[in-house]
């Protein structure tokens, strides 16, 4: 039978070997169970770094993604609350005004026009509200308020009707003055953008459209209507009563006409935001799958690492005491 032994050195070495490498490991551990991250990733991943390289790509454009969709929900919400106020200024406005244009009196149509031109200043206040200081309605610059205060374009309204004296031309002139292009309203009333509003991106290509502004048809037939019965209001014109009824037939139709095509433009709005819910969902799942991975890839598991850590304990101490055995050994003791 053969014995292999060691000499007294060589035996040193090994337990000096071994007493570092698991001092190393024990050290590791320590760091992985306090940090719950892997140590040495290199190790962990076998020297493939390709699979983390791509899920932390991922992760950054997912951050993107969500601060962009969280930004156009917050956006597009704010719109429909605003068009929702204008909305509010013509909702049972122009059911009143026909009930008294035709068979009321004078009296009962100045008291149903009450507050006409409130109604027509709250309506372009709703249009020039911020959010975080950035306009709503103001196409691609959105520092800047889209239109002047309703209370100035009632002034050049005024000046533009001081001497009709026919519902119908009034109409007209009224009716051009928001419509026309190069008209008063985009020359003197809108101060937004010249370009198109940006799309919103959502994903990978993938946008929304959310940019409504206020030179949408549906706004400027809203603010016709509206405009029409502040007039009417405060008699702006030389109108006889015949004419003055027919000029408050004339606004009550057109903020009919006005609610209806608001109604579509926000319910095209609300498909936009449908969207965005849509993507704001798919980019939080996206974002849990990512985490999920790369916490597989780069996190230590802590119930493994805290077995790990307990075994190359006792070793370790196995270790020192298998030393301090060894070390006591002598010829005496190997004689006896």
């Amino acid at each position: 039978m053969t014995f292999t032994t060691f000499g007294d050195m060589a035996q040193f070495n090994m337990l000096r070997r071994d007493g570092a490498q698991l001092k190393s490991d024990l050290t590791r551990l320590t760091s992985e169970l306090a940090s719950g991250r892997k140590a040495d990733l290199g190790r962990a991943l076998g020297g493939n770094f390709s699979t983390l390289a791509d899920i932390t790509r991922s992760l950054r454009l997912n951050s993107s993604f969500s601060a962009s969709v969280a930004e156009a929900a917050i956006t597009a919400e704010g719109r429909q609350t605003s068009l929702g106020r204008v909305a509010a200024e013509l909702d049972g406005f122009a059911p009143r005004l026909l009930a008294v244009s035709g068979a009321g009196s004078q009296n009962d149509m100045q008291l149903s026009l009450a507050g006409g031109t409130d109604r027509f200043e709250q309506a372009v206040n709703a249009l020039n509200t911020r959010i975080a200081g950035r306009s709503l309605f103001s196409a691609d610059d959105p520092e800047a308020s889209p239109l002047i205060s309703g209370d100035a374009i009632m002034t050049e309204l005024r000046t533009l009707v001081a001497t009709t004296t026919d519902a119908a031309t009034m109409e007209a002139d009224i009716r051009a003055w928001f419509s026309d292009a190069g008209g008063g309203y985009e020359t003197v009333a809108w101060q937004g953008g010249a370009g198109n509003p940006p799309d919103v991106l959502l994903s990978e290509g993938q946008s929304a459209k959310t940019g409504v502004t206020a030179l949408d048809p549906a706004i400027r037939e809203s603010l016709i209507g509206l405009s029409l019965a502040a007039l009417a209001s405060e008699q702006a014109a030389p109108l006889t009563e015949p004419e003055q009824r027919a000029l408050v037939t004339a606004a009550a139709e057109q903020m009919i006409r006005g609610e209806q095509d608001l109604i579509s433009l926000r319910a095209r709005l609300g498909s936009e935001e449908a969207r965005i819910e849509e993507a704001r969902v798919a980019t939080e799942t996206a974002r849990a799958s990512l985490e999920i991975e790369y916490g597989r890839l780069v996190e230590a598991d802590p119930y493994e690492t805290a077995t790990d850590l307990e075994t190359v304990n006792t070793r370790l101490e196995s270790l020192y005491i298998l030393t301090a055995r060894l070390s006591r050994l002598s010829l005496t003791e190997f004689i006896r």
